[in-house]
């Protein structure tokens, strides 16, 4: 599975790239962007710690 970003509804606050494992997520400009989600380890992390619920695991 690979983390999706819902740029629209994102704030940037980073808190997907603080929690992440993996390192999966950096924030550029003022949004995530999963840079690297081939390293995703399907923690959820990411999802449960995003305040606008913009981050989605998806199989594709």
């Amino acid at each position: 599975m690979y983390p999706i970003v819902d740029q629209e509804k994102c704030n940037g606050c980073g808190n997907c790239a603080e929690v992440c494992p993996s390192e999966v997520h950096e924030i550029e400009g003022d949004k995530s962007n999963p840079i690297h989600p081939e390293d995703c380890i399907e923690c959820w992390a990411c999802v449960n710690q995003c305040p606008t619920e913009s981050i989605r695991l998806d199989e594709d």
